[in-house]
């Protein structure tokens, strides 16, 4: 997920997870709630879900997110 403390870009960090999903649309699910969470806290301005694929896990026919 990327977590901001300001409007301003230089704010953002990218925090990730050791988890890892066997497609995109999962780890969107657990991103979503997470950054649902993060938002509560009030030194997050925003929360934004993020996955990305680590080169050469992906099936073949998968859709690149």
């Amino acid at each position: 997920m990327i977590l901001c403390g300001t409007l301003h870009a230089e704010s953002c960090m990218v925090i990730t997870t050791r988890e890892l999903f066997p497609n995109a649309q999962m780890c969107f699910e657990h991103s979503i709630e997470k950054a649902k969470k993060a938002i509560e806290f009030p030194n997050v301005m925003r929360a934004k879900p993020y996955c990305q694929v680590i080169p050469g896990t992906q099936k073949e026919g998968e859709i690149d997110t």
